[in-house]
């Protein structure tokens, strides 16, 4: 069989690292290669960094088990992830997406930002509602994994979570089964309750696991956690209970009791998840219990839970229709199996679909082997550069010797060229100059024209007025009339500001010294507004009003005000008005020489 039909699976649990490598035949089914299980040496009850004790412990068990490397699939523990079960109601397929997202952010217990969550749906076609699993872990936990398997030098096809791995396993096993089957997964520091009923699956986490008997055990025994772990493995059994006879070994009957304390606490929570599972989830009561797990080893464990639950109890066989390899121990295999459930599960996603498919893979992962998948393009591309170059510069040289034999007389012909462009230059300069005195005379053009036109136009607009002389033009910018700008005592430039002179500040005053003459300077750019002054019969106020539409309907002004009106006084024949009529800006004159 080929290596690329081979695969690695690794589970990272709370306390131990498992993996194994199988092979899948062209049928998709799975032979079991090679496998190990390997403590990761932490303390429970010490703040450590995992990151470096499973980058250890997976380097030395790839070593010593001599698993090849493989792509691979990962699994993490329960109790770092987040599993939520989510009804939905019947929408379009394209909805389901948004609703799903929407939902994710609702129940996720962390930004969703800090998360790397999938999610699959549970619900078949035609149900009244639709059930959604929603998984999501910690981005840094993903991360350091990933991390682990690059230090490994092993290629991370995806990243799924210990249960439902699980939940895989046992549908390869033991088929769909009609009735409730309860997976109980007991692992160091948490228990996964996986209720299986045909295609309907429900998973809860439970914290309590083989670490506290071992805590407990510490505590009774005050003995260091490691020598409570040791204790644990060589004595330890769940005790039986009422009339059955203790052990002669008092350490062993003292460990019983602890650890059928600790299964009773277990089972207290499997009953409530029991009735839970019944009463929200709609299902049915489990018809046999199936044990997984290292903590699930402990002689009398399924004893225990037959006694307690009061139906039938077994170990899980994940290798039920697994082919074993050579190099396989088969009584070593037997003792452990129960203990491979998530290694197959995760194997299973190579071989063919999978009833949960739910894949954590964190992008630092996918961008990894997409930089690999790529890498023979970029080698082949740049190979194929490398040619083109060559043939390119073969070309470049055998065409340099002609190039050269031009390169005289394309020179004579820049120098020819540059001087001709000065020419031009100097004549450019030359017709810029013409160009301005041009703009000179078209200004004073029309600035000539300016005053007749705007003279006409008024006259035309009092010629319809009768009743109405004007006395007085006065040409303003800003209010303020622009022959005054500049000359001594004027008042200040609109906008704040001191009048400069001509020339800049004179000499001081020096006695005996007569002063030099200011010199006006008019400063005024332009022409704003006129004020227009002049006499209308006396109460005739229409005739004013009718000479200022007169005035609008020019075009010349932006708008007319009326700033005085003198009323009638006795048998005052005409009364004296002020207009100020703004300029349009394309009609505002040019004051600037």
């Amino acid at each position: 069989m080929a290596s690329a039909q081979r695969i690695l699976t690794v589970d990272l649990g709370s306390s131990n690292l498992k993996a194994a490598a199988f092979q899948v035949d062209a049928n998709g089914g799975l032979t079991l290669l090679r496998y190990g299980i390997k403590d990761l040496g932490l303390d429970p009850n010490k703040e450590q960094d995992r990151f470096p004790f499973i980058v250890d412990t997976l380097q030395n068990l790839l070593r010593e088990k001599g698993l090849p490397p493989s792509p691979a699939y990962c699994s993490l523990s329960g109790q770092f992830a987040f599993t939520r079960f989510v009804k939905l109601p019947p929408v379009p397929s394209a909805e389901i997406d948004k609703m799903v997202v929407f939902e994710a952010q609702q129940n996720v217990p962390f930004p969703i930002n800090e998360v790397i969550w999938d999610y699959q749906m549970l619900g078949g076609t035609g149900a009244k509602e639709n059930e959604a699993l929603i998984v999501a872990i910690k981005q840094d936990i993903v991360e350091q994994a990933a991390a682990a398997f690059r230090a490994a030098k092993l290629e991370l096809m995806g990243v799924d979570v210990a249960g439902l791995a699980l939940i895989n396993s046992f549908y390869y096993s033991m088929g769909r089964p009609e009735d409730c089957h309860l997976l109980i997964d007991i692992g160091a520091k948490n228990t996964n309750l996986i209720f299986i009923e045909g295609p309907r699956i429900f998973v809860r986490v439970i914290p309590v696991g083989g670490h506290l008997i071992s805590q407990n055990i510490s505590n009774e025994f005050q003995e260091p956690y490691v020598a409570a772990e040791t204790l644990k493995k060589g004595k330890g059994f769940v005790s039986l209970g009422g009339a059955y006879k203790d052990p002669d070994d008092m350490a062993a009957a003292r460990i019983s009791k602890i650890a059928r304390t600790v299964f009773s606490k277990l089972h207290a929570e499997i009953n409530r998840s029991v009735g839970f599972y019944r009463n929200q989830q709609g299902g049915s009561a489990p018809k046999r219990i199936h044990l997984a797990g290292g903590a699930a080893c402990m002689p009398f464990a399924d004893l225990f839970f037959k006694e307690k639950m009061n139906i039938p109890v077994e170990h899980f066989n994940p290798l039920r229709n697994i082919n074993l390899g050579p190099d396989i121990d088969r009584g070593q295999v037997a003792t452990d199996a129960f203990q491979l459930g998530e290694l197959v599960g995760l194997a299973l996603r190579k071989a063919g679909d999978c009833p949960v498919e739910i894949n954590l893979e964190p992008a630092s992962s996918k961008a990894s082997r997409q930089k690999r998948r790529s890498m023979p393009y970029l080698v082949l591309g740049l190979l194929a550069w490398t040619v083109c170059f060559a043939a390119i510069a073969g070309i470049n040289f055998v065409r340099s010797q002609s190039i050269s034999s031009k390169t005289a007389e394309l020179q004579s012909d820049y120098d020819q060229k540059t001087a001709l462009a000065a020419k031009i230059e100097s004549a450019d300069k030359e017709l810029s100059k013409q160009k301005e005195r041009v703009e000179a005379v078209r200004h004073l053009v029309g600035q000539r024209d300016y005053w007749p036109e705007l003279l006409v136009t008024l006259s035309q607009c009092t010629q319809s007025c009768t009743g109405l002389w004007l006395t007085q033009i006065d040409l303003m910018y800003f209010g303020q009339p622009v022959e005054s700008l500049g000359k001594p005592g004027a008042p200040a430039m609109p906008g704040g500001g001191a009048v400069p002179r001509a020339g800049g500040p004179g000499p001081r005053n020096v006695p005996g010294r007569p002063m030099a003459p200011e010199k006006a300077v008019n400063l005024a750019p332009r022409g704003t507004e006129l004020n227009i002054s002049g006499f209308v019969e006396a109460s005739q106020w229409d005739i004013l009003n009718n000479f200022v539409a007169n005035l609008q309907a020019t075009g010349w002004f932006e708008k007319i005000d009326i700033i005085k009106r003198e009323p009638p006084d006795g048998d005052q024949v005409a009364t004296l008005f002020l207009l100020k009529a703004t300029f349009k800006e394309s009609r505002q004159l040019n004051l600037q020489p």
